[in-house]
């Protein structure tokens, strides 16, 4: 057993050696960020202070070589061999994680993909940020989904479930979940939300990717965000988009440019190709801008070496929340 320190909030605890960090921190209810659990995404990438560690292997896209010299992990990927000491800013300034009972109030279905809303009780007051994401538990299995909501202090929140066939959760919302029906859900969890600086925002979305950025629109409107904001959403097909009504209410109420992107057929109003093509065609230098991204891996490995390696983003301004499927 070892003992692990996150500063700048002096938040300590033990990891055993047979553990991975974050496997650990999750755990004791630390409110880590991560994805995939796999070493894929990069959403778990922090800095190591002090201490020593094992690497297990891991996607060398989301931690180059470089960033490894610099003293950067993925703690789903770090054994500790000794005490660590670790720098995660603002770890203390969420809000508290709760296990909580909710009640369906409507579930509508657009194509394959399932808008849900769901209340907890009055009496449990629930909290979070535009971005974060909740894990339904479901069998005893945890499944996540981002929070397509802002916190409009009702205690509602609205998830967008894509079906998979034969996946857990998905085949339970296709064929048993109705109104009416209690579930019980984690959160809220990750630290996917908006920064608070004079940056100009873009946003980048494939598929449901689109639910903590339309939270964050929300959030917006909500705190009367004045900076420019363009968002690019690609699908693979017209039927994959989703309340494209409500695109054009937030246009009407922010400085807000939407860019929709198809990239396996041509239709008039949507751009044909990768949201990469157009982010290169409309901008050459990202130096006074942020990049939000959300959805596929692939999706955001590229818009990340786009953004930082071709257009001059500063690593630091690119935030990222990955979905990996689970079945």
């Amino acid at each position: 057993m070892v003992k692990v320190v996150i500063k700048p909030d002096d938040v300590t605890f033990d990891v055993p050696t047979t553990n991975n960090v974050l496997e650990a921190a999750i755990a004791q209810n630390l409110n880590l960020s991560y994805g995939c659990k796999n070493g894929l995404c990069g959403a778990c990438k922090c800095k190591i202070i002090s201490g020593e560690f094992n690497l297990d292997v891991y996607n060398n896209k989301v931690l180059t070589d470089e960033e490894l010299q610099q003293g950067y992990t993925l703690l789903c990927k770090t054994f500790a061999k000794s005490d660590l000491v670790m720098y995660i800013p603002g770890l203390l300034s969420g809000y508290p994680i709760k296990i909580l009972p909710a009640k369906i109030v409507s579930i509508s279905k657009f194509g394959n993909v399932a808008i849900i809303k769901m209340k907890t009780p009055p009496s449990q007051k629930f909290e979070f940020f535009a971005g974060q994401y909740v894990e339904i538990i479901l069998l005893g299995k945890h499944r996540s989904y981002s929070i397509a909501n802002a916190n409009m202090q009702n205690n509602e929140v609205e998830i967008h479930v894509k079906y998979h066939s034969g996946g857990l959760f998905s085949e339970y919302v296709w064929n048993n979940l109705h109104q009416d029906s209690m579930i019980r859900f984690k959160g809220p969890l990750g630290n996917f939300k908006l920064s608070s600086t004079n940056y100009n925002l873009i946003f980048v979305c494939t598929g449901t990717g689109f639910a903590p950025l339309r939270a964050m629109l929300q959030d917006c409107v909500n705190n009367d965000e004045k900076r420019n904001i363009l968002l690019y959403w690609g699908n693979r097909e017209f039927k994959d988009f989703y309340l494209l009504s409500e695109l054009d209410l937030f246009a009407k109420q922010l400085n807000l440019e939407v860019k929709l992107c198809i990239s396996r057929e041509n239709r008039a109003g949507f751009n044909s190709g990768y949201v990469t093509k157009f982010i290169q065609r409309d901008f050459n230098n990202l130096t006074n801008h942020e990049v939000y991204a959300c959805g596929n891996l692939n999706m955001i490995e590229d818009v990340y070496e786009l953004c930082t390696k071709k257009l001059g983003l500063d690593k630091s301004r690119f935030y990222s929340d990955a979905f990996t499927p689970s079945v």
